[in-house]
């Protein structure tokens, strides 16, 4: 037992003999942080901004018709399909006009024969005048010698018999300018009759022609045929749809308002527009917001007219934004952000000159700024330019603003 005592101290005698042989271990220095010059630093600042509700819409076009026939017809031709742009007047249909064609050629005889009866009556009625006046002077003269006459039986230089005869003849005379003037008056109106069935022929021969050119259906304005509904060879009717033609040129959003959001918009304003699958952003004016509400989705339709684009078309799909008031945001300028993947982030810079990685989640881009939602407040500074040359924990100096 002692002499494992003694062994005992033995070793831990050498072992503080080592201990006191060794020097003292010295600090290790902490790396020295990068230092980085000749950035720009910005401001997060607090602000105010338009706070709008996003809604939903579709494009169509202001223009829309549907093409149909007047008349009944067997369709001859069709000069367009689905995706054709056409030009105002440009004829899309031809129908058979066979029947139209007999009716032009039975109106066009009618208009002759009328026309042909107006020189034969004139002559008639030229004849009339020229009997009248031979009746009107054999009239007078009957008149005169009926007058001497009476002056001779007056003095009884003449029989009774002889004046009656003179009187007789004086009569018929009267009685014949009468008869003439009755036949150059029937004649007069003979010719009357005759230029009415002039102007009902001329009447029925434009109203046949005009049924004429409803054969042929043309494009009422300039624009994209959307659909076809009927084929060559199928029966034309009033009110069967054969084309389906919009104005590809001018279209607009119609987007439904929740009613509560309605009475932020008026006539005019200019809304943000985006049309993703056309790849379009842009500003749209409101042009119609129509007076009722529709009582099952409580919206109410509101039309924003939209600039000219290629590539619009009806039925793509749409986004507008509604202003709804104001609120307080935190905005740095676009450059500020830093892309690491998924994730976003901006580098603070702090009191003591050090910048910092700090992630952050933006929102609304807005005219060269973007929105903070979490990870900054205002007043803090944050790299703009030459955050290419800034590490997560650098020293910036030579700061520019």
């Amino acid at each position: 037992m002692e002499t494992l005592r003694t062994a005992a101290l033995l070793v831990l005698a050498c072992l503080t003999l080592a201990a006191c042989g060794k020097e003292p271990a010295q600090p290790s220095k902490a790396p020295e942080a990068p230092l980085v010059r000749d950035v720009t630093v910005g401001v997060a600042t607090s602000a105010g901004v338009d706070e709008a509700a996003e809604v939903m819409g579709t494009v169509k076009s202001r223009m829309t018709t549907t093409l149909s026939s007047k008349i009944v017809g067997r369709i001859l031709a069709l000069h367009a399909r689905e995706g054709s742009n056409v030009e105002s007047g440009q004829i899309l249909v031809e129908l058979e006009e066979q029947d139209i064609a007999a009716q032009v050629r039975r109106a066009e005889a009618g208009l002759r024969e009328a026309e042909s009866a107006v020189p034969e009556v004139d002559q008639a009625i030229a004849a009339a005048v020229a009997a009248r006046a031979a009746a009107e002077a054999q009239r007078d003269l009957a008149a005169t010698t009926l007058a001497r006459y009476q002056r001779l039986l007056d003095r009884k230089s003449v029989a009774p018999q002889e004046y009656d005869q003179v009187a007789a003849r004086h009569k018929a005379a009267v009685a014949d300018v009468e008869r003439v003037a009755a036949e150059g008056e029937a004649l007069r109106a003979k010719r009357q009759q005759i230029l009415a069935r002039i102007e009902t022929a001329r009447a029925e021969m434009a109203s046949v022609q005009v049924k004429q050119g409803y054969a042929k259906i043309t494009a009422p304005f300039s624009g994209l045929i959307t659909a076809k509904h009927a084929e060559v060879g199928s029966l034309a009717a009033p009110g069967t749809p054969l084309l389906t033609l919009e104005d590809s040129r001018r279209y607009w959003l119609e987007a439904a308002v929740p009613e509560s959001q309605v009475s932020g918009i008026r006539r005019g304003q200019s809304l943000s527009v985006k049309i993703d699958a056309a790849g379009i952003s842009v500003t749209a004016t409101v042009s119609e917001i129509l007076p009722a509400t529709d009582p099952t989705t409580r919206t109410t339709l509101v039309r924003l007219d939209l600039p000219a684009s290629g590539g619009l078309r009806s039925g793509l799909f749409g986004r507008a934004w509604v202003p709804v008031g104001r609120r307080q945001a935190i905005l740095v300028a676009r450059e500020a952000i830093i892309e690491r993947g998924q994730l976003q982030g901006v580098y603070v810079v702090g009191q003591d000159s050090v910048a910092r990685f700090r992630l952050v989640r933006t929102g609304e881009a807005r005219q060269g700024t973007i929105e903070i939602l979490s990870g900054l407040t205002g007043g803090e500074q944050v790299v703009l330019a030459g955050a290419e040359r800034v590490t997560d924990g650098a020293r910036i100096e030579g700061v520019k603003r």
